[in-house]
């Protein structure tokens, strides 16, 4: 006598039952986290390769380069950028210095070298020196060194720093529990 069994065995329920908590878990997972680290620690790496670009090409033209930021909507339409008090506002500048009279902002006629990308809304970046950097044609900044932080929320979490140092070079530090505040 063969008797035909209807349903399921109990391992093939438990297996099933794995499976689906195993694309569940996959589907539902929270990738804000690694995003936002991952902005935050691609923003800073370009920033060093434009402050590293800024020290080599200050050495190799014997001149005076500055980074800062500035609005680059005045760029466009003036052919000239002011250097804003903030590093947080505007794009960031790589520019000629060929002011005699120290105020490092960019008039009709010097050369823009590199503009970076605004910093996106609802993140941040502050930095502990001057409004700018400003090489010598040793390498050296003229202006105050200090760390840039990155805050890609509010909340202060996933910040990331770069520190600059009085020789001009430029170290990414990654996490830090600095604050953009």
């Amino acid at each position: 006598m063969n008797k035909q069994q209807h349903g399921f065995t109990l391992l093939e329920v438990m297996v099933t039952l794995a499976i689906v908590g195993i694309l569940a878990s996959i589907a539902f997972w929270n990738s804000s986290d690694m995003l936002e680290n991952n902005r935050a620690e691609n923003y800073l790496l370009e920033l060093k390769r434009n402050i590293n670009f800024a020290r080599a090409k200050a050495t190799s033209t014997d001149s005076l380069i500055v980074v800062c930021s500035g609005n680059t909507t005045s760029i466009e339409n003036d052919k000239k950028v002011t250097c804003l008090d903030s590093w947080n506002d505007g794009s960031i500048i790589v520019f000629y210095d060929s002011n005699s009279n120290g105020d490092h902002n960019p008039r009709r006629g010097d050369r823009i070298l590199r503009v970076m990308e605004e910093v996106p809304d609802n993140n941040q970046l502050t930095f502990s020196g001057d409004n700018s950097l400003i090489f010598d044609a040793s390498g050296r900044i003229t202006s105050n060194p200090g760390t840039f932080i990155y805050c890609p929320n509010k909340d202060n979490k996933n910040n990331k720093a770069l520190t600059i140092s009085q020789s001009g070079t430029a170290f990414y530090n990654g996490d830090t529990s600095g604050t953009c505040d």
